[in-house]
This record gives C-alpha cells, structure tokens and sequence, in this order.
C-alpha cells in the first residue's frame, strides 16, 4: 500500500532560490528529503500546452485517467456536488464558468483569482444573477452550487481552454479558450464585462480599494463519462473534481481487487507560489511538514506501507520515497545525499 502526498507548487525554478531565506522546510521534512530516493518525470509536450505552471493538473488527470486534454473536470465536480435530483442529464456538456481579475499591465492581461478580498456570499450572488441573466440571452444556462459556478450551453461548444490554476499570474492574451466556438463565448464574456463594469458590487469595491470582479474564466469543459478504476481507494481533498473522477471509476471486480492506495493533497504553497509570494511559499512548508508527519506516523501501523512525496512545479514533478519512522536512525548516520535546494529545484526545461 502507498500512501501519497501531492504538494503543488514545491519545486522552484533555479532563479527563484535567490529570494528564499535558507532553511525554510523543518528539519524533519528536510532530512526526509535529502536522503529520499528521487526521481523526476518532465510533462509531455501535449500537456504543457495547458498545465504549464501547473504541472499537478497533468499529474492528477493521468493518474485518475480523467477524459481530454485538457482533461473534463466540470460535470465530475458537478455530480460530486450537486444534490442528487440536480445532477442533470448524463450526457450535458458542463463547464466551470468561475468569477476572476483581470489585471491590465503595461504591456499585457495578466489573470487573478479575487481573493483581496473575495467576494462575500451577497456580492456573488449579486453578480452571478447579472451574469445568469446574460447566459440565457446566448442560449446557456448559468448554475451555481457549493460556491462554485456552472455554465451549461444549449449544445455542446468546440473549445480548447486552459485551467484556471494553470492560468493564474499568467498573460490572459494566450489563454483564453480558442475554437469554433470561441466568438460565441466571446460575446457572452463581452457583455457580462459590461455590465459588471457598471455593477454597484464593483463600484463599491473601488471605493473601498478592493479587487474588481470583472471577467470570467471558462474552463475544464466536457460530458460526464466513467472512467477507469484509479489506484486510490481514499482520496484526502476538498477538491470536488477528484472525488467525482474518483467516484466515476469502475466498480472493483473479483478479478483485479479493491484499491489500497491513498491521496492527500497538501494545498498550502500553490497560491503564494503562482503569486511568487515566497515569504508565505517558505512559512508554508510548516504546515505540509505537519501533513507528512502525520501520514508517516499513520503508515507505521502497517509494514508494507509506503509513503511518497510528489514535489510539482510549472512543468515536471519529482516523486520522493521517503524514509519510515523505522529507519531515522540511519539517516541521521548517513550523509546527505544531496542539498534540498538542489532536491526542490525544477531542471530547466529543453
């Protein structure tokens, strides 16, 4: 049995190091890190089309054999989700159609998630009957449900789009979904940009220095189908889009087995990475230390139960095997193997 730990945004580009103070991860997790076996494994091209920068969408959709490039995600969440009688027709094309900033730079866009601060309950609430009303004018349907907001067109839309994590910090000019259909989802964001540029939420927020809400961002777009069985028999996330994938695997048989492995997600450095906030990067590693101590300490009621660290950055993730609690002291015999900054860095790509 292997237990894994994802941590995104964990890996560095080499001249990120120049700004992070020195002996920023706990020692117990260092140690771990230094001596663990470590291997690397570099996104396809394919892939770095839409997970460059965040290279965990390619990890998860690969291992939950999640449909797509980039992979369907909206109507997993969506079933993962919704109350039971909502879950709409199996076959709907759905889409996250979520509330963003666009930042305009001296020469660029540039896509942030509203989070300074976020939009409270009747705000979003405000804006989202605005946008709703607009998506039936173009003949979709806009659905909220858990906080998060769904768009079902009419008939399906051709569109190639880029996920929102990969999407945040970077220019909006080469992200925005492209296909057929994109002039249809143009004119929809168009108007909803209009009248959410005269909205009195956004002129209350400028008032008050606060961030604007004022585009959409489409993504993650497709039909409900089942998958494949996935190795994880439990899944450690918030995340509704891995427990739909997870939930839409094939039901174990006699032949293959149950699954036995486990997943936790380790959020806690991904928004200061994409921000290159590395002050609160660093200070963050505390709490992903306190995540692996804990399924270290739990894998030790088993002996054939493993622990591995998957380490991800802008485009390839390192996967460590770290040490059990019965081998401490020999690591604490044993020379380091290697420095963590060079355990922690991204090669650079090509």
């Amino acid at each position: 049995m292997t237990h894994t730990l994802l941590v995104p945004g964990a890996l560095l580009l080499e001249q990120d190091w120049e700004t992070i103070a020195a002996d920023f991860v706990p020692e117990p997790l260092a140690r771990r890190l230094t001596r663990a076996r470590r291997s690397w494994s570099e996104l396809p091209v394919r892939c770095l089309r839409w997970a460059e920068g965040a290279a965990h969408l390619a990890w998860l959709a690969r291992e939950f054999a999640a449909p797509g490039e980039p992979p369907v995600c909206a109507p997993y969440a969506w079933r993962a989700s919704a109350a039971p009688g909502e879950a709409g027709a199996a076959d709907a094309q759905i889409w996250f159609c979520e509330p963003v900033h666009f930042s305009l730079q001296a020469e660029r866009t540039v896509l942030a998630a509203i989070d300074t601060p976020a939009l409270a309950a009747a705000e979003s609430a405000a804006l989202f009957e605005e946008a709703a009303d607009s998506a039936r004018a173009h003949g979709a349907t806009l659905r909220e449900v858990s906080g998060r907001w769904y768009l079902f067109p009419a008939e399906p839309w051709d569109l190639q789009s880029t996920p929102l994590q990969a999407a945040l910090g970077a220019s909006v000019e080469v992200r925005l979904p492209h296909g057929e259909d994109a002039s249809r989802w143009r004119r929809l964001l168009n108007e909803v940009q209009m009248r959410w540029h005269a909205h009195r939420v956004n002129r209350e927020r400028e008032e008050r220095g606060q961030q604007l809400a004022n585009a959409l961002w489409l993504h993650g777009g497709g039909a409900w189908q089942a998958l494949d069985r996935c190795r994880f028999a439990r899944v450690h996330s918030e995340d509704p889009v891995l427990l739909g994938w997870q939930a839409a695997g094939a039901p174990c048989d006699s032949l293959n087995g149950a699954p036995t492995d486990s997943l936790t997600v380790c959020p806690q450095l991904f928004e200061a990475y994409w921000r290159r906030d590395w002050r609160t990067w660093a200070t963050a590693w505390t709490a992903v230390n306190a995540q692996v101590q804990s399924q270290l300490d739990a894998a030790d009621a088993g002996p054939q139960e493993q622990v591995e660290l998957v380490a991800c950055g802008r485009a390839g993730v390192a996967t460590f095997e770290l040490l059990r609690r019965h081998s401490i002291l020999r690591s604490f015999l044993e020379p380091r193997r290697r420095p963590l900054r060079e355990s922690l860095t991204e090669p650079a790509q090509g």
